[in-house]
């Protein structure tokens, strides 16, 4: 796990120990990834040598990924459809949501909590608008439980995939992604 209490500036470097510290593993096991096929390369960044945070948080969100997909027994996220990719790996899905609070040089923490309370709010609503299941022709398309579905499926996918411009998307749209 990500231990982001360490203070060093975006774009500084990290020590191997601090690197350690910041994936919240031992100095051995450390090296041991190191080792592996798509570590991350040291750098250097005025006269230091180390790990740029930025670069072990991709590495490590890569990890959470793949980690993911095994473990649901699908080769790649994109087989389950951008909607159930949520249900299915809300880890992976959180760790998007890290890696694009990253990338806009954004709080994670806030990102992070907004994805969880987001993702609440889709499941509740979600029980509420189809109490049978996506394969019963009874849902409620009408009142509140509805407009909060769609609200929290659209902050899902900006959450998610901030490249998709929802702008455009109708409310039919939004069910079908």
């Amino acid at each position: 796990m990500i231990n982001n209490q360490n203070n060093t500036e975006k774009g500084g470097v990290l020590s191997v120990q601090e690197s350690a510290q910041y994936l919240g593993v031992s100095r051995s096991s450390f090296w041991r990834k190191a080792k592996s096929d798509g570590f991350p390369s040291k750098v250097i960044i005025n006269n230091k040598v180390g790990y740029r945070p930025e670069d072990l948080e991709e590495w490590y969100s890569k990890q959470v990924a793949n980690r993911e997909a095994k473990r649901s027994g699908v080769p790649t996220y994109e087989y389950l459809g951008k909607a159930q990719f949520i249900l299915k790996c809300h880890d992976l899905a959180r760790d998007c949501v890290r890696m694009n609070a990253i990338r806009k040089g954004t709080s994670i923490l806030e990102a992070e909590r907004l994805f969880e309370w987001t993702f609440d709010r889709l499941k509740d609503s979600y029980v509420k608008v189809f109490p049978q299941g996506l394969d019963s022709e009874n849902f409620d398309y009408e009142g509140k439980p509805w407009k909060d579905f769609i609200e929290a499926k659209e902050e899902i996918i900006k959450l998610v995939w901030p490249e998709v411009d929802i702008t455009g998307l109708t409310e039919e749209d939004i069910l079908r992604f």
